[in-house]
């Protein structure tokens, strides 16, 4: 998955790809799913809304507590006016995620062995997206589902020193950055400037192209 998704946090009701008999969810209840959502590029599938509320209490606030980083089922405290209750969403997170097309050898690059497709994400299992010109850090067999720790320096610690190449053209600098945290899957520095530029690792190097 070398090019970079939009992170799109969408509320899906029915794909081919995904189950039938998905679950209309009160908009407030949409609402605060979707701010808890906290898997980049993911979209939840609702199943089953189960909601318990007093006769005649019209709903007006849902409240969550925590976040969502995968596929489950969580209650939602529900508001009225002078009414309160509860509820139960059942539903299934999907996101892209990379997977080899064919063996891929340590050391090699995995841009050209990768595919991308939507997958249901399990909590604690997020999916993950190599940035352009990531190697594979050991043998990888066909099929597999990229996890960060199949790939050899796809991330620098936050806070880290690394030599930034700022390419425009035949022109080339190279600076010293420190490396920021940005999202899974892409690599960002900031610079002595205080700009902060996203690229790709190669040889322990941050390449970073500026139109």
């Amino acid at each position: 998955m070398t090019p970079h998704f939009p992170l799109a946090l969408l509320l899906a009701t029915a794909a081919a790809s995904h189950p039938t008999g998905a679950a209309n969810l009160p908009p407030e209840v949409s609402e605060v799913l979707s701010r808890a959502l906290a898997v980049p590029g993911a979209r939840i599938v609702p199943l089953g809304w189960a909601p318990q509320l007093p006769a005649g209490c019209v709903l007006r606030q849902a409240v969550l507590d925590g976040t969502v980083t995968g596929s489950g089922r969580l209650p939602v405290k529900l508001y009225g006016q002078a009414c309160t209750g509860w509820g139960w969403v059942r539903f299934e997170v999907w996101a892209p995620a990379a997977f080899t097309t064919r063996p891929v050898r340590a050391g090699e690059r995995l841009q050209p062995a990768l595919a991308v497709e939507d997958r249901e994400i399990k909590s604690g299992h997020a999916a993950f997206v190599p940035p352009a010109g990531a190697l594979a850090a050991r043998d990888l067999p066909r099929g597999t589902v990229l996890q960060a720790s199949h790939v050899a320096g796809a991330a620098l610690a936050s806070g880290e020193s690394v030599k930034v190449i700022v390419m425009s053209g035949p022109l080339a600098i190279e600076v010293q950055g420190r490396a920021i945290s940005c999202g899974s899957g892409r690599i960002c520095a900031v610079l002595p400037s205080g700009r902060h530029v996203e690229g790709h690792l190669e040889e322990g190097r941050l390449l970073v192209d500026v139109p």
